[in-house]
């Protein structure tokens, strides 16, 4: 028992000790990495916006122009045109490189006109830092320069090893201070432990005179007053078994206490509102009282086994719950005298189950599919398709389609976890609502035309503004319009906005009219049944599945869409008559 506390006191000394030691070590490296790349991308920055001015104005051949400034930067040195092809590189001949327009910096640079990242060469087997710049106006190029990290790597493995060096040392220090501290403190509780050994057998004479000072002294001045009243209070019994039972009675779980015959003794107000009772209990048997056979079925059981039971019931009226049932022996000087019933609604935890494993199931569902095309059509490659060009190419096609659709699937459900654990911060500010939404409509206009569809806004004169989170918004109506094409055959989507007034009731005041911003996307597609309006906006649900995979959805849009929505503190209302489109409304107060 002496071993077993200094254990419990001094092994979690070192645990915290030696965890405190990998989160400096993870915080510290982290830091210092990112300072370090920080570095490295603003002077690739820097000599980028040199060497941009000194490219020639004929593109015939820049290798020589990227060899001699590698020879003076030390970064390898490419020219890419817009449309991917490179037109010069420091290090490799640039009509045997391929199409450069996939990669994440051009991409970047092409929006951003500046584009970074990180990735493993397989030719030189190390990370690399890729920097592209966006040169010109009327015919964009970009400009890439590179660098590899193993000079950061090295830096900040000698940083690590001395601060896990020291950090050690730091760490025995603290180890060997705490278990003599630890030692200290255990004798004090073992004096105590003996002490409180004596007054649970009955003997209050007995006093407690520790050395120990501080919080352990005091405790010990305090058992020693405990047992000088611990007599009086004995005499105060039946107030406290009143006080128990008041207690008990106003419990927030169901509690019910019977005779080995199942008669009710006791219960609590709990019970009423679990079972929708509205007369006492008291006196009857579970049948009668709580209208459930089954539970003197459960009073038999504990009777004769004399343990433990613990089951779900269900129970059907006007408000379906759920509760998880406990049975206890009820025992008084070792004879059973009853048993004793707890009732936890369980109902929330009920639905929230349902729902998670509705997500596990899609999420598998949504997954097995794009994997199993990708590795049935990979080994029909293997298995001699590969040398069929023909039909190899359509394979390869179909595997970088399922790719892709596993990759956006991935990436919606990255987005839903962010918004619902507070990863994404809203940044509000005043949003001209005429500039994003032409914004949305050049993104998607593409789209809309090779569908033969036309999108148009109608925005009032006195909603051009709006208080939110600029990128928000674009995801939001990005969505929204998006689903609106694809669920389209003829006709378009519209965006609307104007100012509306809106009744807001509050308790005990008369309802006030509010100001309101009411933005609609309205197509005119095929519409949704009545009956799965209220689902919408659920994970991986679609009213159409076959239609919505085949046109690349992953189920997650509208959720997506719902979250923000709540995170702007708007409300969101959908309105559909089935084969005359689909209204979607965000109502946001006037700014």
């Amino acid at each position: 028992m002496k071993r077993f506390l200094f254990k419990r006191i001094a092994i979690p000394y070192v645990i915290i000790g030696s965890l405190l030691l990998i989160i400096l070590e993870l915080y510290i490296s982290g830091a210092v990495k990112d300072n370090f790349i920080a570095n490295l991308q603003d002077s690739l920055l820097k000599q980028a916006r040199l060497i941009a001015g000194q490219i020639p104005a004929s593109r015939a051949d820049l290798d020589d122009f990227c060899r001699r400034y590698k020879e003076k930067t030390g970064a390898r040195v490419t020219v890419i045109e817009s449309s991917g092809k490179v037109l010069g590189d420091s290090d490799e001949p640039s009509e045997s490189m391929g199409n450069h327009a996939d990669r994440p910096e051009i991409r970047d640079a092409d929006i951003n006109d500046v584009g970074t990242s990180i990735r493993y060469s397989s030719t030189l087997r190390k990370n690399l830092f890729y920097l592209a710049l966006a040169v010109g106006d009327t015919e964009k190029i970009f400009l890439r320069l590179s660098l590899p990290l193993q000079d950061i790597e090295k830096a900040l493995n000698a940083i690590r090893m001395r601060i896990i060096f020291s950090s050690l040392i730091v760490l025995c220090i603290a180890i060997i201070i705490s278990l003599y501290q630890t030692r200290k403190i255990t004798r004090s509780i073992e004096d105590i432990t003996d002490y409180s050994k004596d007054i649970a057998a009955g003997n209050f004479r007995k006093r407690l005179f520790t050395k120990e000072k501080g919080e352990l002294g005091e405790l010990g001045r305090n058992i020693s007053a405990m047992a000088e009243e611990l007599h009086e209070r004995l005499t105060e019994s039946v107030e406290e078994r009143q006080k128990i039972e008041a207690i008990l009675r106003n419990m927030s779980d169901g509690l019910v206490l019977t005779d080995t015959n199942g008669r009710i003794v006791l219960s609590n107000t709990a019970i009423r509102d679990l079972f929708g009772i509205q007369s006492s209990i008291e006196g009857k048997t579970l049948t009668e009282g709580l209208r459930r056979a089954d539970l003197m079925e459960v009073v038999e059981h504990v009777s004769q086994g004399r343990e433990k039971i613990s089951r779900e019931i269900e129970i059907h009226g006007t408000k379906e719950r759920y509760l998880m049932t406990t049975a206890a022996p009820f025992s008084i000087k070792g004879e059973l005298s009853g048993v004793v019933f707890t009732f936890h609604d369980i109902t929330r935890l009920r639905k929230l189950e349902e729902v998670r494993k509705d997500f596990v199931a899609n999420v598998s569902h949504e997954i097995k599919t794009p994997i199993t095309a990708i590795k049935g059509f990979a080994e029909t490659l293997l298995d001699g398709a590969l040398d069929d060009r023909e039909n190899a190419r359509k394979f390869l096609e179909t595997i970088k389609n399922h790719s892709e659709r596993l990759n956006s699937l991935v990436s919606d459900l990255l987005t839903l976890s962010r918004i619902e654990l507070g990863d994404i911060k809203l940044k509000k500010t005043l949003v001209n609502l005429d500039e994003l939404i032409d914004a949305v409509f050049a993104t998607l206009k593409e789209k809309a035309r090779d569908r033969g569809l036309t999108l148009s806004k109608q925005i009032a004169p006195d909603c051009r503004e709006i208080r939110a989170d600029r990128d928000r918004l674009i995801q939001i109506l990005l969505n929204l319009t998006d689903n609106g094409i694809k669920f389209t055959e003829k006709g378009g989507v519209a965006i609307k906005v104007k100012g509306e007034k809106l009744k807001v009731e509050s308790e005990g005041k008369e309802p006030e009219q509010q100001n309101i911003i009411n933005i609609s996307v309205e197509d005119t597609g095929i519409g949704i049944p009545r009956k799965h309006l209220a689902r919408l906006g659920e994970r991986f649900y679609r009213v159409d599945r076959a239609r919505s995979r085949e046109l690349g959805g992953t189920g997650l849009g509208l959720a997506i869409v719902k979250h923000l929505v709540i995170a702007h503190s708007w409300d969101m209302k959908i309105e559909s008559v089935e084969g005359s489109g689909t209204k979607v409304r965000l109502i946001s107060p006037l700014t």
